[in-house]
């Protein structure tokens, strides 16, 4: 299957009417089908699609929101809340907030400590969420063996949805401004057990920051290489941290109006070639939230980089080479769409 096959088949939704699939103007172009492919991976995912996503989630939510037997907070994280994902059907983080306790970042202290076990009682939230998926979705498929999450799909739910036991962790900057993108999760990972912080609404919020300031050049890197990670299923790098390589790309390199956006292939290859010859530039760089080194332990790899590239050099060599008569370098490549 090509590429653009993939794209197309990704792209689309048995549950929406079939004269609406066929809807979208990349397909209409009259370029090659590696220009195609370009422009149809950077574009967002038809709003109808991610509103069934949702549809789909707070049914889970409802289930669980019945159910359980303490009072739990839930929120939405991951690509689609972030509108990077790539495929109709994508899947959706439903974070499961315990209500008992929060817990504060150092240096603050709590006014009244919390006298109960923190990670029993994620444990006993975690099984007592596996127990209402079963008992509430029978025909589902439910696999438990994740360490985070409990991944519920089938039956008669037309998305898979990853329930996510977690407590709220209040940083020093939401402490500071009260501002909800600044609060943190703790998601539970129940293999070791532990605790992971998270600020899944700050990652959210500078996503739409840059890609306000780069007139939606942002979010169409990341699905551009998100894409070439799916299609190509040779690209050892997480979304996570292509996300975060799109977001460390000057604003510059991704500003480009409609019909120029061929460059910005142009300024992902560049990129990344610039981190593969710069050691201490790879070091350097940060996820959107700053937490942590887009390139260290346990996370982004040169291996990972290199097939990434790779794949990048690829796309635009067939690109040129499918459009010798329209353009010969990518500088000066157009489209009409």
């Amino acid at each position: 299957m090509s590429r653009l096959d993939k794209l197309n088949f990704r792209r689309t939704d048995d549950s929406v009417v079939e004269a609406k699939l066929y809807n979208e103007a990349y397909r209409n172009i009259s370029q090659s089908d590696s220009v195609k492919y370009v422009i149809g991976a950077m574009q967002p995912i038809d709003p109808e699609y991610t509103k069934n996503t949702y549809k789909q989630a707070e049914r889970v939510r409802s289930q669980l929101e019945n159910r359980l037997t303490d009072d739990c907070e839930f929120q939405y994280q991951g690509s689609v809340t972030n509108d990077t994902h790539i495929k109709a059907k994508s899947d959706i983080d439903l974070l499961v907030i315990i209500g008992k306790f929060f817990t504060l970042e150092n240096p603050q202290v709590p006014k009244s400590p919390y006298k109960g076990d923190p990670l029993r009682d994620l444990l006993n939230l975690r099984k007592e969420s596996e127990d209402a998926l079963e008992n509430a979705f029978p025909q589902a498929n439910i696999d438990k063996k994740g360490s985070k999450s409990i991944s519920i799909e089938g039956g008669s739910l037309t998305r898979k949805v990853d329930v996510v036991p977690s407590n709220w962790y209040n940083t020093n900057k939401y402490a500071e401004t009260n501002n909800e993108i600044f609060r943190g999760v703790q998601i539970l990972d129940k293999s070791v057990p532990t605790r992971l912080a998270n600020t899944p609404f700050l990652h959210n919020a500078w996503i739409d920051y840059k890609d306000g300031n780069t007139g939606g050049g942002m979010r169409k890197a990341c699905r551009l290489m998100k894409s070439l990670k799916y299609d190509s299923e040779n690209i050892d790098l997480s979304s996570y941290d292509m996300v975060s390589i799109a977001f460390n790309m000057s604003d510059a390199s991704l500003s480009y109006h409609k019909g120029y956006e061929l460059l910005i292939l142009s300024s992902c290859l560049e990129y990344c070639r610039q981190l593969q010859s710069s050691a201490a530039l790879r070091e350097s760089i940060e996820v959107p939230d700053g937490h942590r080194k887009v390139f260290c332990d346990g996370h982004a790899t040169l291996a990972g980089l290199n097939q990434l590239t790779d794949e990048l050099e690829q796309l635009a060599n067939d690109m040129l080479r499918e459009n010798q008569r329209s353009f010969r370098r990518l500088a000066e490549a157009r489209v009409e769409y």
